[in-house]
């Protein structure tokens, strides 16, 4: 189950959001500094292009705001969850992402889930 804090959305525009906490998900840690970490930046921007890839879209990647992990022990895999933001035709919205990325023989990613979560559709 997801630990609920106050969410900043409720009645604003995009820019108007000040950040006042996150949902965690269950078994998942915040990552410190998302919005600075290189590589969950580059997590971030390749799940907008395989998404893209996916759906024949074509989101922009502009930001990181939060992520999270999962260490999946014995698969040797971590999960990410990371709220990010795209731009579709100078439309800003905010996206939830989960990325696999496995490190076995090579590492590869596997885009989990990715869903627009601002503003509704």
């Amino acid at each position: 189950m997801a630990t609920q804090v106050a969410s900043p959305i409720d009645g604003k525009k995009l820019g108007d959001i000040k950040p006042i906490g996150v949902m965690t998900p269950e078994g998942f840690t915040p990552i410190p500094d998302a919005e600075k970490n290189p590589h969950i930046i580059d997590l971030a921007g390749w799940a907008v292009d395989q998404y893209n890839k996916e759906h024949g879209t074509s989101l922009k990647f502009k930001k990181v705001y939060y992520a999270f992990r999962q260490v999946i022990y014995g698969a040797d895999d971590i999960m990410y969850s990371i709220i990010l933001e795209a731009d579709y035709r100078a439309r800003k919205g905010v996206y939830a992402a989960t990325v696999r990325e496995r490190f076995r023989m090579l590492p590869e990613r596997e885009l989990v889930a990715f869903v627009k979560i601002f503003p509704p559709a």
